[in-house]
């Protein structure tokens, strides 16, 4: 991989590093201008959005609301939160997958008025501007990509990138999760609704998930650990190490050419991995 380098997304963000505090910076402005004091997202126990969300509201005097999927699980994440004054409202899995009904969200806006309520992951078109910030570092860099490369969830992060991007031939995301099939009209979806066209080439890369959503199978496992003892660089197995085992793999079996450069996306979440004890 030496012609691979890294952006550290997970240096920049001060209380909120990553990719989060680009995708939540559009909401809490639009927060501000309402006069809204109270913000109200969604996530799973082990949550960088929350987290991220969070951190930002206590730096800015907001208060915070985080809906958590899985009843009343505790987590290291979920002790970071509340430290930092969200109120979580843990819900079961089954009122969870109504996040995105509207009379779900209506109940919620009266019954925490007066509020915003945030999608989960920041997934809205303020989220893909935020992340537009993203592409404009990347463009000051001064350097032409055959790939810039990231992890996906949401697809909001690769979004913003598409619009902003002029310094690569292509943009790859490598999905984190299970059968999103999906994602790649979800991501169309994001930028039009943006009112935004993307200006490079991008694609999903769907065979990296090792065994889905915040799962790490042995290969990852031992790649993480490798990856870990010879580089000075810290990963964690939701997000970006699956996008680094992706990279490696794709250039170990020659589909990827060894002499095109690549800037992989380091997005931050490195507070996820207390959730892995195999990691030291």
């Amino acid at each position: 991989m030496d012609n691979v380098r890294v952006l550290r997304l997970d240096l920049v963000g001060g209380s909120a590093p990553g990719n989060k505090v680009f995708k939540l910076r559009g909401s809490l402005e639009q927060a501000r201008r309402e006069g809204v004091c109270r913000i109200v997202s969604f996530g799973g126990a082990w949550s960088n959005h929350l987290h991220a969300l969070a951190a930002l509201g206590a730096e800015l005097g907001l208060e915070t609301v985080g809906i958590v999927r899985g009843g009343e699980r505790e987590t290291a994440m979920i002790e970071d939160i509340r430290c930092l004054g969200m109120k979580v409202v843990p819900v079961s899995r089954e009122e969870y997958r109504r996040r995105n009904d509207s009379d779900y969200l209506q109940n919620l806006q009266r019954q925490y008025a007066p509020c915003l309520v945030v999608n989960e992951g920041g997934a809205n078109p303020q989220g893909v501007r935020g992340s537009m910030e993203i592409a404009d570092l990347i463009n000051k860099l001064g350097h032409d990509w055959a790939r810039v490369v990231l992890p996906v969830g949401t697809g909001t992060t690769l979004a913003g990138l598409a619009a902003g991007l002029d310094c690569a031939d292509e943009l790859v995301g490598v999905s984190a999760l299970k059968g999103a099939s999906d994602l790649d009209q979800r991501i169309a979806a994001a930028l039009a609704n943006s009112g935004l066209s993307p200006r490079l080439p991008w694609t999903i890369v769907h065979d990296y998930h090792c065994g889905g959503f915040a799962r790490a199978n042995a290969l990852l496992r031992t790649f993480i650990t490798e990856f870990e003892r010879v580089q000075s660089l810290k990963l964690e197995p939701v997000y970006t190490g699956k996008m680094l085992f992706a990279i490696h793999s794709l250039l170990a079996s020659g589909q990827w050419r060894r002499d095109e450069p690549v800037l992989a996306i380091h997005t931050g979440g490195l507070q996820g991995r207390r959730g892995y004890p195999w990691l030291s």
